[in-house]
């Protein structure tokens, strides 16, 4: 299978996954909103946070969010390295 097929397969698959990933129904479950009702309640004692918002964010949700930005930084040096070594590996 030359590259140029190859790359054209892996881009349809992707394309693909992702457009299976959104057409999927949106649900609230009834334990969201009892949890919103919980940090809405108490992010005020729990947080010390005067916002709500910053206190779920930095304080509920931070480990969530670090470890996000890590698998993001980890798929941008991939990428990059990929590209500049383009059939070394």
């Amino acid at each position: 299978m030359s590259d140029r097929i190859r790359r054209g397969f892996i881009m349809l698959l992707m394309v693909g996954l992702f457009f299976l990933m959104v057409k999927g129904p949106i649900e609230v479950l009834p334990e969201a909103s009892q949890l919103k009702a919980y940090y809405m309640t108490h992010f005020m004692n729990d947080t010390g946070a005067l916002n709500s918002v910053t206190g779920i964010y930095l304080n509920y949700r931070v480990f969530d969010t670090l470890f996000e930005t890590l698998v993001l930084l980890v798929s941008v040096i991939g990428i990059i390295y990929f590209s500049r070594h383009e059939g070394d590996y």
